[in-house]
């Protein structure tokens, strides 16, 4: 940065006053915690990287001072993983190997042995302009399924680094000298934690009563002969489809209600219906009739005997339906939520 100053050319040397700014260091130790992912987001092959992104760890290394007015041409800053470095996480018996890159994107790799610079002279090179921790970024990975656990690690970066701390006028009255520079070198660990756990799907369920048998009220209550529909919201928390084809959910008939087959009593609509909430989920889903062996629907009486086929709108066959199964077809998209929903008749 070049600001012209209104100064006599005669003037050597002055220091710019608040362009001052403190020392740069390195943490002995530091930790850091990289997340919660599940053993489908970490798996990876030849082809396929893990799905885990790049996570930013302290690093170690940071200025006092959140921002640098300007960088000079002897300015540098360069990690180097220690040479020899093995970069796992453990858990028991289990191990994730990892990557570390100087930015998010895995673009620029540190790799253990090999120098990489961040900051080269007045290019800020990898590093913005925010310093108060220079992150570097790690990314788990493993070719087998990995078992549920923390798993723990570390990694030591050295840290070679030469600023300008204090910028002062030259002869033209321009900010084009530094009259002091914070220069060192020092290594610091990075104690890695992450923590691997299944991410299935979350099912959140509702209710609301849809018809009555009295004509002269707009809001049907739940009372002996009136029906209602259960939805159930079904949400892919992870970072990665579900598997194809087996998500299954199951819904027991819940105290005092019988499953209606017949309708919720509005006339509106499929009796059983599937909607992707969120139009990205990826899933199909069927339902045609009770004794329809190909749709996505199956029914349970007595102890989770499958199979069952009730008579739509028969009170009895109906009355003995244990349990209503669910099960869409497709990869379920991460992120997204699917919505099905059937109706009940209050005894």
């Amino acid at each position: 940065m070049r600001i012209v100053m209104a100064a006599a050319a005669s003037v050597a040397a002055i220091a710019v006053p608040g362009t001052a700014w403190a020392a740069c260091g390195v943490a002995k130790t530091s930790a850091a915690d990289v997340g919660t992912f599940s053993p489908a987001a970490l798996y990876s092959t030849d082809t396929v990287p893990s799905a885990m992104p790049y996570v930013a760890t302290t690093g170690s290394f940071g200025c006092a001072n959140t921002t640098l007015l300007a960088l000079m041409s002897n300015d540098s800053l360069v990690a180097t993983v220690k040479a020899g470095t093995v970069l796992q996480l453990k858990s028991g018996t289990a191990t994730a190997t990892y990557l570390l890159a100087a930015d998010p994107a895995g673009q620029y790799p540190l790799v253990p042995g090999t120098s990489r610079t961040l900051v080269n002279g007045t290019g800020l090179a990898l590093l913005s302009n925010g310093r108060a921790a220079v992150p570097i970024y790690l990314k788990a990975r493993s070719t087998t399924s990995l078992a549920p656990g923390v798993y723990t690690g570390s990694f030591e970066v050295k840290w070679d680094w030469s600023f300008c701390t204090l910028l002062g006028l030259d002869a033209l009255g321009l900010v084009n000298i530094c009259l002091n520079r914070d220069s060192g070198s020092a290594s610091g660990t990075v104690a890695v934690t992450m923590t691997v756990a299944e991410k299935g799907a979350i099912v959140s369920v509702s209710q609301r009563t849809t018809w009555e048998a009295s004509a002269s009220t707009n809001n049907p209550k739940a009372i002996p002969g009136s029906k209602l529909r259960i939805m159930m919201r079904i949400e892919n928390p992870d970072i990665v489809p579900l598997d194809l084809n087996t998500l299954a959910v199951t819904l027991p008939t819940p105290a005092g209600l019988r499953i209606a087959l017949d309708g919720d009593g509005t006339g509106n609509g499929p009796v059983v219906r599937g909607d992707d909430t969120t139009g990205t989920t990826g899933l199909r889903f069927s339902y045609v009739s009770p004794s329809d062996g190909g749709d996505d629907v199956d029914f349970a009486t007595g102890s989770n005997v499958w199979g069952y086929t009730p008579v739509a709108g028969d009170a009895t066959t109906q009355g003995l339906v244990t349990a209503v199964k669910f099960n869409p077809k497709g990869k379920m998209a991460a992120g997204t939520a699917y919505t099905i929903s059937i109706p009940y008749s209050v005894k």
